[in-house]
């Protein structure tokens, strides 16, 4: 009975010192990847200008106004885009994430706008997303991100890029 003590002792250390490791080397490569330069943060490639005909009122009824998606106020919230019309000239790949690196896993998430006519990537937002062996598939559970810190009103940057990119991307034309 002892000699299996000791078996199950030494596997048990061996396996939480392989993690303890492979958690150092996923720590250290995800610095990498965020301080390597241009790899995350908003990149505006073209800010476009639409008319009157991509802009919808904003409701009053406050159950609809609850299922807007907020992404698309521009101009401080006073305009809202018609996502209908919007979904006809352009793309909006949301958080799409890549795997870096099987070790964390580390992923990119990026979101893009891509102008459906000739196909140009007008803005994109990445961020890079450290599991730390969490298990993401089973549970809805948040790693470390990179970029870090909060804008003024307390909101993780890595949400922020994704969130406020047509804001960023669009403007009034009328």
């Amino acid at each position: 009975m002892k000699y299996l003590y000791g078996i199950f002792t030494i596997i048990a250390i061996s396996s939480l010192s392989a993690c303890s490791i492979d958690r150092m080397r996923s720590e250290h490569l995800f610095e990498q990847y965020c301080n390597e330069e241009g790899r995350v943060g908003q990149f505006i490639y073209e800010r476009v200008a639409l008319g009157e005909e991509y802009f919808r009122a904003i409701p009053t009824d406050i159950r609809a106004l609850d299922r807007l998606d907020k992404r698309f106020y521009i101009d401080g919230k006073k305009l809202l885009i018609d996502k209908q019309r919007f979904k006809q000239s352009y793309t909006l790949n949301n958080r799409k994430r890549t795997i870096l690196s099987s070790i964390g896993p580390i992923y990119s998430v990026e979101t893009t706008i891509v102008r459906k006519s000739d196909g140009k990537v007008l803005s994109k937002a990445v961020s890079l997303l450290n599991m730390l062996d969490k298990f993401s598939k089973y549970f809805p559970v948040e790693g470390v991100t990179c970029p870090t810190g909060r804008d003024i009103k307390r909101v993780p940057l890595f949400i922020k890029e994704h969130s406020n990119l047509i804001e960023k991307t669009f403007l009034v034309n009328y």
